[in-house]
């Protein structure tokens, strides 16, 4: 269930992406979404870029993924100790 969401989350996070424009066309941030770290930055080529760090998920499993969802390559790792990391870069074609 967790992996459905964050996929889902993640899908509609790219799509935002190409969508998104700001008046000097880069944008970057930082801020916490609750146990997680996350950085994102859009470039004004449309390039966007997510990494998103999290504590305290389930220990004991450990897990890593990496594949392209139209645009996007995304990169999931899971730690025995519960921390979880995911990488998003997205490039305009």
């Amino acid at each position: 269930m967790v992996r459905t969401l964050l996929t889902a989350v993640l899908i509609l996070s790219c799509v935002f992406a190409s969508r998104v424009s700001h008046a000097g066309g880069e944008h970057k941030e930082k801020f916490r979404s609750g146990p997680c770290k996350i950085e994102r930055e859009v470039k004004r080529d449309g390039e966007y870029k997510e990494e998103r760090k999290c504590k305290g998920g389930p220990r004991g499993y450990e897990h890593k993924e990496k594949y392209r969802d139209g645009p996007c390559l995304i990169e999931r790792k899971w730690d025995e100790d519960g921390e979880y990391e995911e990488k998003v870069e997205c490039k305009r074609s």
